[in-house]
């Protein structure tokens, strides 16, 4: 089954309109600086406002370069539970600070959710689309087959709108064992001690040929939950790729029902090498990455009639794992939501975006080559959380 990829247009370049500001590059350089945005919150998600340029410990490919200033950048009329950690204080800093609104990408992974619960994460999106500012850019992608989109635009309703239609497509084939997803792992994995385990749960005594349809199904189940996570994975791919051409900041929010991928290595629906490669491509695109994971598979296991499996637990977090990958891969965030909309989930979104800092970093000669180079920030203090791009490329220099 092939499935259309669709990518937004306007996701390389925003609607224009009044609240619109130029963007800036994602790398820029003065006469001796770089010009790095750095995420620094506690463990309420609060940004600390106070941090100075000896505060940071700024590395590229593992050698340490002196931190020359940092610039707090805080977005006026933001709701902020609990305020700014601490106090800002004055800096040296780099010239050209980011003054435009911020740009939120909404990427709903519509295969993941079935329509109950795609309700309930829909309500919370729009809720969270209810809290942007006038001039906070937003738009929308469903994945994997971008038949519900829009381009980043101010015009909040109209997208509050599109999220409303969007509706759960899973659909499982059929399952005629009552097979888990960790059984599915294990059986198509060649292990034996799930197998029987099945077989004398669910086979007639005497039936010769019920251990084989058992093993047969769970090999069929894998290559369907693998086909679905390379559908999905593409889909996303598709997207990141065109918000590489967006320059400036951007915050990409995944919402999605769970990615399963196995927890064996070297098993079937071994997915974690794909799920990475599309975290990294994101990490090189400067998205600002939030994963979140609308978990409703304890909801979905109560509410049937057979009630919940013996690997609840495992199931759970193999749907959590591949989104948990795709966030640690691209130096973001992944928040499960276990009950509810996501409402809590969103706001941390929000109050985390509420202020950033603009680092200036001297480079090394050896730096100015226009490759990619690895890059990593700390802070010297305790708790905190520091989140930034994975690659920088330093202009060569000219003349």
């Amino acid at each position: 089954m092939t499935v259309a990829l669709l990518l937004p247009v306007l996701l390389a370049l925003a609607r224009s309109g009044p609240a619109q500001q130029p963007t800036q590059p994602p790398i820029r350089s003065g006469v001796e600086l770089v010009v790095v945005d750095v995420q620094v919150v506690d463990r309420q998600g609060r940004p600390l406002g106070s941090l100075r340029p000896e505060d940071f410990e700024v590395s590229l490919d593992g050698k340490r370069r002196r931190v020359v200033s940092a610039e707090l950048v805080r977005h006026e009329g933001v709701v902020q539970p609990g305020g700014l950690a601490g106090q800002p204080a004055p800096s040296a800093a780099p010239s050209g600070a980011d003054t435009q609104g911020r740009r939120f990408i909404l990427a709903i992974d519509e295969h993941s959710f079935r329509p109950a619960s795609a309700r309930a994460a829909m309500q919370g999106a729009g809720r969270f689309i209810d809290r942007l500012q006038p001039n906070h850019l937003v738009g929308l992608y469903t994945y994997p087959t971008g038949a519900v989109h829009s381009d980043l635009t101010n015009d909040h309703a109209s997208v509050k709108q599109l999220v409303e239609k969007v509706t759960g497509l899973l659909d499982l084939p059929l399952n005629r064992f009552d097979l888990s997803k960790s059984d599915v792992i294990d059986i198509a994995s060649g292990d034996l001690d799930t197998l029987n385990r099945v077989a004398l749960r669910t086979c007639v005594q005497g039936d010769s040929t019920c251990r084989r349809s058992i093993q047969n199904d769970a090999v069929s189940l894998a290559g369907y939950f693998e086909m679905q996570v390379t559908q999905s994975l593409g889909g996303l791919r598709h997207l990141v790729r065109g918000l590489a051409q967006l320059q400036g900041r951007k915050t990409l929010v995944i919402v999605s029902g769970g990615l399963f991928t196995s927890d064996r290595g070297g098993g079937r629906v071994n997915m974690g090498s794909e799920i990475q490669y599309v975290g990294r491509e994101a990490a090189s695109a400067n998205a600002n990455l939030y994963v979140l994971h609308m978990d409703s598979s304890f909801i979905d296991a109560f509410s049937t009639q057979r009630g919940p499996s013996q690997t609840l637990f495992r199931d759970s977090n193999a749907l959590a794992s591949g989104l948990e990958m795709i966030a640690g891969a691209a130096g973001g965030a992944s928040i499960r939501v276990q009950a509810g909309t996501g409402d809590s989930a969103f706001d941390r979104v929000l109050l985390e975006n509420s202020a950033y800092y603009l680092l200036g970093v001297e480079p090394d000669a050896a730096d100015r080559d226009g490759e990619p180079h690895r890059i990593q920030v700390r802070v010297r203090v305790r708790g905190a959380t520091v989140r930034s791009r994975a690659t920088v490329t330093v202009p060569r220099l000219q003349g």
